[in-house]
């Protein structure tokens, strides 16, 4: 359910238009720092960093991209190779 909630909120927020300048992404990335506590990629496995370094570049102060990657990794779980997917969410 709360996986569920995630990949929802990472849908809308991939609505939002960064061109007109959206104050719900603005408001995302104003509170990045307090929420992640610092670069989300130092709080996880190298070889979950690596594997998602293959498909596309992250910004790791950004909860906007810390969204996607659990959104992706959720829609591709049984893509993953076994490794990750220990690392990652279990029971999915």
């Amino acid at each position: 359910m709360r996986l569920s909630f995630l990949r929802d909120t990472s849908d809308r927020v991939e609505l939002e238009d960064r061109e007109i300048g959206s104050d719900l992404l603005r408001g995302i990335e104003n509170i990045a720092t307090v929420a992640l506590g610092g670069k989300w990629n130092e709080r996880m496995e190298p070889a979950f960093i690596a594997n998602i370094g293959h498909y596309r570049r992250y910004k790791f102060n950004s909860v906007r991209d810390l969204l996607r990657v659990m959104r992706n990794k959720l829609n591709h779980y049984r893509e993953l190779p076994q490794e990750i997917q220990v690392l990652s969410w279990t029971g999915i």
